[in-house]
């Protein structure tokens, strides 16, 4: 039993908003209150260990509801091409990483935007085979949704000049119909899936590392949208007695017939690992182009309009919905465009009935979930909150588009990267981070959602500064907002009585402020919202408490 006394704890439940202590036993929060009456109540128990927090302030533990959690641990090892400025640039960097590995492997990891580089142009294969005649180079951008690929890692895969791009993806072709090495949404799967897994051991060595920065950064839980590989990581992680923070498991397509296979159930599991919904797409990115828009990127005169790519239609979507739910699977769909989210809202509607049916049946509540919903058309908004589909958004994602979204010019009707008004309709919003296409920490996510700026904290950079929301509103998001969304909000999210003791003791309080009220939102002036925004960006747990436990300290 532990006794976290002389805090500031904001407890984010509605009926007891703050305390000055927390007694937890067992992993679970026994009671919060005055640090007298925890302790006259504790000393009628067992030994307790008392923690003085010296007037730090307590939050909520933070969860991560969108993160690739296999993905994100293998680019602390991989090639990082974000900072590159040319094609030429990342050439030679992918030339250095290479020599560092062992003859053969495959060279993998990538991250490079072509909107960033000096030409935003997207490269071909030709410098990438001069460079690597022989050995396979297979580079995602850093939205993960384009691969660019050398001529050897297409040979593998059985790509050639009479190959067909597959349904929902593109293979790009020059002007003589040869594949130019760039793999778009569902082609890039082709070589994706030939690329040789790791072996078991260090994967679970680089998800080991991973979980620990998660936790220096604070971090207490996360939903996985990864596949197979990092299931299996996982696994072996726990087996060994070292997860240290608790996972949500969702499942990808081409694990959707061993799931069928296996009885896999959302919301079976227990405090520490619980299996999620099946992870479905019907759009690209906006980095890539390929997000499913109304109306068409710019494009230049003579051109072929592009809307994006529709990964799946509605129709196909109505029936891969329906055949999870017949199976107790919820679903968490990937959309990003206007019209991919219009039709994913109307693919769910048609299901409704469905839905409930499944929820009798296997006796427990399904969460639907859009993951991004970054572009809705206005009549959407109410949608999300009438059929109970929960917005899983990435706050990063804004600010990192900046340079994208004055380009591409995206239709300004739409509501984009609307937490807020999504909120305000009386949909659900959980915040994630979509790492490693964004950083995890997510104290940088609740800095953009509080300001819409440049990482930098540059207030002249700030996109639709009215769709800003309060440092409460986005902390909740990041707990109570995504313990929802996993259906999990009768046991973490909030630190009340019963609940899991999850929660973070702070270098600073992110509700207070000069010149600021973090309930509220308002500020005295912009200075006083981005003083106050950057040492939100800043902050650095104390401690990241687990199951009652000090997973992390400094």
């Amino acid at each position: 039993m532990r006794l976290f006394t002389h805090a500031d704890v904001a407890t984010f439940d509605p009926a007891n908003p703050t305390a000055r202590a927390i007694l937890e036993s067992q992993g679970k929060i026994l009671a919060v209150g005055s640090v007298r009456e925890l302790r006259d109540l504790a000393s009628d128990t067992v030994r307790v260990e008392e923690i003085d927090c010296r007037g730090a302030t307590i939050i909520p533990g933070l969860v991560d509801a969108h993160l690739h959690a296999g993905m994100y641990a293998d680019t602390l090892a991989d090639i990082d091409l974000r900072r590159v400025r040319s094609e030429h640039e990342a050439i030679e960097a992918v030339r250095a990483h290479a020599r560092t590995l062992p003859e053969g492997v495959w060279v993998t990891g990538g991250r490079w935007d072509f909107n960033t580089w000096d030409r935003p142009e997207q490269p071909d294969r030709t410098l990438l085979d001069e460079a690597f005649p022989d050995r396979p180079v297979a580079l995602w951008t850093i939205d993960y949704h384009t691969l660019w690929c050398n001529g050897a890692a297409l040979r593998a895969a059985g790509i050639h000049d009479d190959t067909p791009s597959p349904r929902g993806g593109e293979i790009v072709r020059d002007e003589h119909g040869r594949p130019t090495g760039i793999l778009r949404e569902d082609a890039a799967t082709l070589v994706e899936r030939i690329i040789p897994v790791l072996p078991l051991e260090v994967r679970v060595d680089r998800l080991r590392k991973a979980q620990d920065s998660w936790l220096a950064e604070g971090l207490t839980g996360l939903h996985d949208i990864d596949g197979q590989a990092t299931r299996e990581t996982w696994e072996a992680l726990r087996a060994a007695g070292e997860q240290r923070l608790r996972v949500v498991k969702y499942l990808r397509l081409e694990e959707f017939d061993w799931a069928k296979r296996t009885g896999w159930r959302t919301g079976r599991g227990d405090d520490w690992y619980v299996q999620g919904g099946l992870k479905l797409f019907s759009d690209g990115a906006l980095g890539s182009h390929t997000s499913y828009m109304s109306s068409p990127f710019p494009h230049a005169a003579g051109e072929e309009p592009n809307h994006g790519i529709q990964i799946a239609t509605e129709d196909v979507l109505r029936g891969q919905i329906a055949e999870a739910l017949d199976r107790g699977i919820s679903l968490a769909i990937h959309a990003i465009g206007d019209q991919a989210n219009h039709h994913v809202l109307s693919a769910l509607a048609a299901n409704t009935e469905r839905t409930v049916r499944a929820e009798r049946s296997f006796g427990r509540v399904f969460r639907h979930r859009i993951e991004h919903a970054q572009f809705i058309q206005p009549a959407d908004v109410a949608r999300f909150a009438e059929l109970g589909v929960v917005a899983s958004m990435q706050p990063r994602h804004c600010i990192s588009d900046l340079h994208l979204l004055d380009r591409l010019r995206p239709d300004e009707s739409l509501a984009a990267y609307a937490w807020g008004d999504l909120a305000a309709a009386g949909a659900t919003v959980a915040f994630g981070s979509d790492g490693p296409v964004e950083p995890a920490n997510p104290f940088a996510a609740i800095y953009a959602a509080m300001t819409r700026a440049d990482i930098s904290g540059d207030p002249a950079t700030t996109f639709q500064p009215e769709r800003r929301i309060s440092a409460y509103a986005a902390i909740e998001a990041h707990s109570a907002g995504a313990a929802y969304a996993a259906g999990l909000e009768t046991r973490t999210g909030r630190i009340s009585a019963g609940m899991a003791a999850d929660f973070l003791v702070l270098d600073h309080d992110p509700l207070r402020g000069d010149g600021y009220d973090g309930m509220t939102g308002e500020a005295a002036s912009e200075q006083a919202l981005f003083e106050h925004a950057a040492r939100v960006r800043d902050t650095r747990p104390l401690m990241t408490v687990v199951g009652g436990q000090v997973a992390h300290s400094r």
